[in-house]
């Protein structure tokens, strides 16, 4: 089973993507920071702690943002990422359908720390075989770069398959190449999960953010990173 290289590293890069994305305050991007500060703090999912957080009330790709700091956490321990990502998703009030594209989401976050997209999108389909509907483990798939992009935002199995896609597209170069290759479509949510999950891939971000924020992402990463270490 392939090791991960730098994991801290790998997490920090995909928090400071995320606010490079949407640097403005109340974005998904800075909740996407409160919730591994939380993780960080009680050492996994604390519901009551998030509520405490005052969080945006997230849509769409907006929440499958938020959910991605349990699979980079934790990516090891796929029953207990699955387990987290599934109560945050349902506590902010997600339907069935868009917790369990939670659920992938967070499980392509993990899987993105040791695998290539092609080979992330086969793994993520085949954890969730015998609990997604099938318009889900469509979407887990990387279309063809020729496509059309389409409005993501408010389809998270789209946006999933989208920002996935793109990272594929790109060779993994990078939170700068994914941003770019989307171009109007970055400019949302849609863009922040995919700079996130860029930064995961690629192991840095080489976008810029604020440093007071790029230090706080780099203490919850660490943090982050030891839980996992310990979980193992």
């Amino acid at each position: 089973m392939p090791e991960i290289s730098d994991h801290g590293g790998r997490i920090a890069a995909a928090l400071r993507g995320a606010i490079a994305a949407h640097p403005r305050d109340g974005g998904a991007g800075h909740d996407m920071l409160a919730v591994a500060e939380s993780i960080a703090v009680h050492g996994g999912l604390d519901v009551g702690d998030l509520r405490q957080r005052q969080l945006a009330d997230a849509l769409g790709a907006a929440l499958l943002v938020r959910v991605l700091p349990f699979g980079l956490a934790t990516p090891l321990d796929r029953p207990r990422l699955r387990r987290d990502a599934y109560r945050c998703a349902a506590a902010a009030g997600a339907d069935e359908g868009t917790t369990l594209v939670c659920v992938a989401a967070a499980l392509v976050a993990a899987d993105l720390l040791r695998f290539d997209p092609a080979m992330t999108a086969i793994r993520v389909r085949q954890s969730l075989l015998e609990d997604a509907p099938m318009a889900l483990l469509n979407r887990l798939t990387i279309v063809d770069p020729e496509i059309e992009v389409i409005e993501a935002e408010s389809d998270p199995g789209a946006a999933l398959q989208l920002a996935l896609s793109e990272l594929e597209w790109t060779g993994c170069a990078g939170v700068a190449s994914a941003l770019a290759r989307l171009g109007e479509a970055g400019r949302g949510d849609v863009g922040t999960l995919t700079a996130a999950l860029a930064g995961a891939a690629a192991g840095q971000c080489d976008v810029p953010v604020e440093d007071y924020l790029g230090e706080r992402a780099d203490r919850a990463a660490q943090a982050l990173a030891t839980l996992g270490a310990a979980a193992l």
